[in-house]
């Protein structure tokens, strides 16, 4: 059947991963696969790859990319991020609640690369433990996503009520809860961290709390006016990047050579190409309507209805990393089953199934991007996030269920 080919190539796919064989060859290498299986020739493949090319998403997510590596850099050569840090710890005695709060703050920010951009302060705030790259990719994967579950900031959200006619209040009043599940779920992996003691670290701090907070004030001063460019004034992440960006150029007066300098040492191709060639497998899915054999594949099983529905929303989470994705795919397929009325306790069973597969797939840039910046073994990373968001799920499910 057809929706066994893509089944294949995603367990293909997530064997050579299980190898260590790097993400961007592995995806491109899936494209032609998947491109092959579904009779695409070589000129259609070559379209559809100039079509993943040229597509805006594309574009936009690597502009943005490129900005926030700009960003990031500049901040961590004129002290800003050491300053940050040491603020925080000089305010927050704990040093697990520090290292969780940097990429949630990161997170209120809609944005593709947000992970990246939490990414060096996770470093940072984790450079006096004896933490492993794969726990401060879990850390800094885990709790990026914390807000994406109910906050309508994102657009899988507000797409899901849409598509589902419920109220979005209800629908955010009912997924919220998760949030803070997933919060919770989270703290075993925090309190496994080991912290070393900070030595002379507190050294040259400002004695008063009064003082560090006004040193990690201004530190922050630059990621706040983003953050409040994006959820107050509505502006474009890659717009609010590149703005604040360029006031700090002309702050610490960066000079054309300068600025050259930074780009060549912020900018890497390796990651833009990493991003294309996850655009490139997308682009192929849904040209050769590879997902819509699923659901006819998936009916065959002999397990309840709520139950399939679950799986086709988890596997197209999985196989794109996309919460638009899922939520376009999957939830006009179950009105339709369920004749076009849906209740709001599938809604939020059907749209945790699909986040449970999106945060568990390679295919979910945030994973990706944070997994290269630390160097760390995919396959451990993803053993770590196997228990919370099967609990997660089975959470959902036992709502579900109840309700």
């Amino acid at each position: 059947m057809e929706g066994l080919k893509l089944l294949l190539v995603f367990g293909l796919m997530m064997v050579l991963l299980g190898r260590q064989a790097p993400l961007g060859p592995v995806m491109l290498g899936s494209s032609l696969l998947l491109a092959a299986l579904y009779h695409t020739g070589p000129v259609a493949f070559l379209g559809m790859a100039w079509q993943a090319t040229k597509s805006p998403v594309t574009l936009e997510m690597e502009v943005i990319l490129a900005l926030i590596m700009l960003f990031e850099h500049l901040l961590g050569q004129q002290g800003y991020l050491e300053k940050m840090l040491l603020g925080l710890r000089g305010l927050i005695r704990n040093q697990r609640l520090v290292m969780a709060m940097l990429p949630a703050f990161i997170g209120l920010m809609p944005s593709v690369g947000g992970a990246l951009f939490s990414a060096p302060l996770v470093g940072q705030a984790a450079a006096r433990t004896s933490m492993a790259a794969e726990e401060k990719s879990f850390i800094n994967y885990y709790y990026r996503h914390i807000w994406e579950y109910f906050l309508p900031l994102y657009p899988g959200v507000l797409l899901a009520s849409r598509l589902s006619g419920l109220p979005l209040p209800r629908l955010i009043a009912a997924l919220a809860p998760y949030g803070l599940l997933v919060i919770l779920l989270g703290i075993p992996a925090l309190r496994r961290v080991k912290i070393e003691p900070e030595g002379e670290e507190r050294e040259g701090l400002p004695a008063s709390h009064h003082a560090l907070a006004g040193e990690l004030f201004l530190s922050i001063l630059p990621v706040l006016v983003v953050v409040a460019l994006v959820l107050v004034f509505q502006v474009e992440v890659g717009l609010a990047v590149g703005l604040v960006l360029l006031v700090l150029l002309v702050r610490h007066r960066y000079t054309p050579l300068k600025f050259w300098h930074l780009c060549r040492e912020a900018i890497a191709v390796k990651t833009l190409l990493l991003v294309w060639g996850v655009m490139l497998f997308k682009q192929v899915l849904v040209d050769t309507r590879a997902v819509d054999g699923l659901p006819s594949l998936l009916a065959m099983l002999p397990v309840p209805e709520f139950v399939i529905f679950g799986l086709i929303s988890f596997l197209v989470g999985m196989l794109t990393g996309l919460t638009v994705a899922y939520v376009g795919i999957a939830f006009p397929i179950v009105m339709t089953a369920v004749g076009g009325q849906i209740s709001l306790p599938l809604a939020v069973f059907i749209f945790i199934a699909g986040f449970t597969g999106n945060m568990l797939t390679p295919m979910h840039l945030c994973l990706a991007l944070t997994v290269d910046f630390f160097k760390a073994d995919l396959r451990k990373v993803l053993r770590m996030m196997v228990g919370p968001e099967a609990a997660l799920l089975a959470v959902a499910m036992a709502a579900y269920l109840v309700w």
